[in-house]
């Protein structure tokens, strides 16, 4: 069904090949052979993201929750440093990996003969989402209900098999994120990858520093908030100048801090005033939620003291930024543009049309033309020539190529040439994904799904319509849709 990536950006020199496509299976039954009576723990993105009965895009098809695939003895998503000490400790005191049952952050099959957790909320099964894909939105919307710290377990039979998943954990406090961030991380790969050309994925990030976690935006495409959580845990200035040195002294640095940032750029040092979070999938879509607190004072004094810092070196901020968020204070903008953009932003309007926006969880286009106008003036302001490099998605749940058309058209209108277009691949977890497969979006409604690769690279190809690579799909159709007039004005650029 999806397209295999042609490079892969973990390996040395991006070479393909070097990783299994499943890496938690075969390493498992590796481990397994190897090691027969050592229980096996698995963890990572993979692991996190794939807990539950999940959508698999490549196969397209729905399968089991990976810790019963890989016949594994438990199972730690999110981030995930409480759950490790605690089952690490709790194997040196010598209990049983089958009795860790009560870990915060952590999945474990129920075994025979054993009660599931008292109140726990029990999922559609994988045999019933695969007789009515119409359930899998109905899962998704029981366990975004209970994905964070105050939730309850929930419960679902894998056919064979049962899984539990308990509750996601506290998320660290600033100390303990300042502490993590003070351990003496190398920064680079292993010397043995020197002569394969390196690993491309380290190179942008090298060199930057991660002020903060979590992300409260719920966009409807992105399994951020299921992973790292909604809550914002920021770490000290203190200990960020105190990283920032330690990158000035690396022998390898060459005076430029790519990015200082997280997830979301401008969410450092927000919060919600609630004590336990509540299962609302956005804090800031279809309106801000009034516990949110957007104080932007953190974020300022953090910025300001790179700038007495920044003398030493170059400080860019190249993280995404939330736009709807940025234009609440024009404080924040000017110090930003002024300081920490290095020639071009990065922020991710997504689409132009208001009800594929709705669906995304994604603020409405003007927002976004708000935002460009103030950044605008703030850059002519700083005396700089400064460019916004706007993000947009193809083939979302509920884009129609006429919607495609709509955003198309507006691009020539400005002569964009969007070139971070992103094709929508269903993530596992999210409520997009849901609404890939079910055809439904999360009120029930039926909604349209573009499908099939023919589609998807028509969607593609209108918003990167300049692009030669996409001149004979975007020709047949606009053709077929008697739109010579876009046409005319396209064709301009392939010449």
């Amino acid at each position: 069904m999806g397209h295999r990536r042609k490079r892969d950006v973990y390996s040395p020199g991006g070479c393909l090949g070097l990783r299994p496509d499943r890496p938690l299976l075969a390493y498992s039954a590796r481990v397994r052979e190897a090691y027969k009576d050592v229980p096996i723990v698995l963890g990572g993105l993979e692991a996190s993201l794939r807990r539950l009965v999940h959508y698999d895009f490549i196969e397209d098809k729905l399968k089991r929750s990976i810790l019963v695939d890989a016949k594994a003895d438990l199972l730690i998503y999110g981030m995930a440093e409480r759950a490790i000490g605690e089952v690490a400790r709790r194997l040196d005191a010598g209990e049983k990996i089958e009795d860790l049952t009560d870990i915060p952050g952590t999945a474990y099959i129920l075994r025979q003969n054993t009660p599931a957790p008292d109140e726990a909320v029990h999922l559609p099964s994988l045999s019933q989402q695969q007789a009515d894909r119409i359930l899998v939105m109905s899962a998704q919307k029981q366990y975004q209900a209970q994905a964070h710290p105050a939730g309850l377990p929930v419960v679902q039979e894998q056919d064979p098999g049962t899984i539990v998943v308990m509750p996601p954990a506290e998320p660290l406090t600033k100390q303990e994120l300042d502490a993590l961030y003070d351990l003496p991380f190398a920064r680079y790969w292993h010397p043995r990858y020197d002569r394969g050309g390196g690993v491309p994925a380290l190179e942008p990030v090298q060199f930057s520093l991660t002020t903060h976690r979590g992300c409260f935006g719920g966009c409807s495409f992105c399994s951020l908030c299921l992973h790292q959580g909604k809550q914002i845990s920021s770490r000290s200035v203190d200990s960020l100048l105190a990283e920032a040195d330690r990158l000035r002294s690396d022998r390898r640095f060459r005076g430029t801090i790519s990015d200082i940032g997280g997830p979301t750029a401008n969410m450092y040092g927000m919060r919600c005033s609630r004590q336990h979070i509540c299962g609302r999938i956005s804090c800031l879509f279809p309106s801000v939620c009034k516990q949110l607190q957007l104080d932007v004072g953190p974020l300022i004094r953090m910025m300001e003291s790179f700038l007495r810092w920044k003398k030493q070196a170059k400080v860019y901020v190249a993280s995404g930024i939330r736009h709807d968020l940025a234009i609440r204070n024009n404080e924040y903008i000017d110090l930003l543009t002024r300081y920490f953009v290095g020639g071009h932003l990065k922020v991710a309007p997504e689409h132009y049309c208001p009800h594929v926006l709705d669906l995304m969880g994604k603020p409405h286009f003007e927002v976004f033309e708000e935002f460009e106008d103030r950044f605008q003036q703030a850059s002519r302001r700083a005396g700089k020539k400064q460019y916004l490099v706007p993000y947009f998605i193809s083939s979302h749940p509920g884009c129609t190529v006429e919607d495609a058309v709509k955003l198309t058209e507006y691009l020539v209108l400005r002569s964009w040439r969007p070139q971070q277009v992103q094709d929508f691949i269903p993530i596992p977890l999210t409520p997009a994904t849901a609404m890939y497969v079910s055809g439904l979006d999360t009120t029930g409604k039926k909604i349209y799904v573009p499908r099939g690769r023919r589609e998807k690279s028509l969607q593609a190809g209108l918003l990167q319509y300049y692009h030669p690579k996409y001149k004979k799909i975007v020709t047949g159709f606009l053709r077929s849709r008697h739109r010579r007039d876009l046409l005319a004005k396209i064709a301009a650029l392939w010449r």
